[in-house]
């Protein structure tokens, strides 16, 4: 029996770029868990395999520190904005900081009106 054809190809569609349709890094990390699908894409470095498992274990201290310094340091475009892009990934969501900032000046604002009743 003649094997089907992949979709892609019978509808004249050009072939996915080799570093597209694959991937170089394990869909699981040591300890059997899945990765996050940005850390798939990140290029081989051993400082840079460094900082991804300091960021899986959830050492954010770590990434915040070496991130910077190994993009400072290495040579290769695609280590530099895989740090930064680490470093990145470790920072609070501005949106929940804002919104503590307001919960906050309620709270202040609240004491201050009963305390002044």
């Amino acid at each position: 029996m003649p094997a089907e054809p992949e979709p892609a190809a019978s509808a004249g569609a050009a072939p996915a770029a080799p570093s597209e349709s694959k991937r170089t890094r394990a869909h699981l990390n040591a300890a059997g868990e899945e990765r996050p699908a940005f850390l798939l894409e990140f290029p081989e470095d051993p400082e840079l395999e460094r900082l991804i498992a300091a960021f899986e274990s959830g050492n954010f201290a770590q990434v915040r520190a070496d991130a910077p310094k190994l993009a400072a340091s290495t040579r290769s475009e695609a280590v530099r904005r895989a740090a930064l892009e680490l470093r990145t990934r470790t920072d609070p969501d501005p949106l929940l900081v804002g919104m503590l900032g307001l919960c906050i000046l309620l709270f202040v604002f609240l004491v201050a009106w009963i305390y002044t009743r």
